[in-house]
């Protein structure tokens, strides 16, 4: 079942895609600006690099509007998932029906489940595909909007799981790159094996071996249930502060 819910996600093999503002990279179900993508890429020290806080939204509110073709009961799946992350925390999500006005538009243009990463200042896309009607899906897809990246890429991964690219399809590798410190921030959270945002341990598998393996025993990865407590953790220290 988990292997099912990581293939739901965008397989794609092309490395830009543009929108209005230029060009942006994508990784499985993120889309990168050039500058993110750099942040995140660079074994470069770059003491005047942008810090990742100006991805976030400001007034901890994420402006959205939604696109047709959604069903009722899909137009109440998304907003239970927003609903749930304003319970659980100080964000708050606003339908826009302003079309200048920076905002995700919540869309169904393909089969993928992907987005725009963090407040980029313009009009960005989510997109939801039939397949990606799970409430867990939503939310994962949601957190990146609001700013949040893959936990299995997070610049400590390598003290916590072990990353078996011989097993990895080789055009996916790119997606298990470890993000460098420069680019990120841990907000003085722990690891999180629980995480909404971590991929599972048969992610982009070739032979049906596991891609991610933890280092610690008794974890379960790539859960798609909902927001961790530290999920929610980090969420209220960019958002609630």
């Amino acid at each position: 079942m988990q292997h099912c819910l990581t293939l739901l996600l965008l397989l794609t093999s092309s490395r830009i895609s543009s929108q209005d503002s230029g060009a942006f990279y994508n990784e499985d179900d993120m889309r990168l600006s050039a500058q993110q993508w750099k942040a995140l890429r660079s074994q470069h020290s770059a003491r005047n690099a942008m810090p990742w806080s100006i991805y976030y939204w400001p007034q901890s509110t994420l402006v959205y509007s939604i696109a047709s073709g959604f069903s009722k009961a899909e137009l109440s799946l998304i907003a239970a998932a927003m609903d749930k992350i304003s319970a659980q925390t100080c964000l708050r999500f606003r339908r826009s029906a302003q079309p200048r006005e920076p905002q995700v538009v919540i869309q169904r243009k393909d089969a993928g489940c992907w987005s725009y990463v963090g407040y980029l200042g313009l009009r960005q896309e989510l997109n939801l595909g039939r397949n990606c009607m799970l409430l867990g899906i939503v939310q994962h897809e949601l957190l990146h909007a609001l700013g949040f990246r893959h936990m299995h890429t997070d610049p400590r991964r390598d003290n916590f799981v072990r990353i078996a690219f011989e097993n990895i399809m080789p055009e996916k590798q790119r997606f298990f790159v470890r993000d460098t410190v420069q680019g990120t921030a841990d907000l003085g959270v722990d690891y999180d094996y629980a995480s909404i945002m971590h991929y599972g341990p048969f992610a982009f598998s070739k032979n049906g071996q596991r891609t991610i393996v933890p280092l610690q025993g008794d974890v379960h990865i790539g859960q798609k249930n909902g927001l961790s407590a530290k999920d929610v953790l980090k969420l209220s220290r960019i958002y609630c502060t």
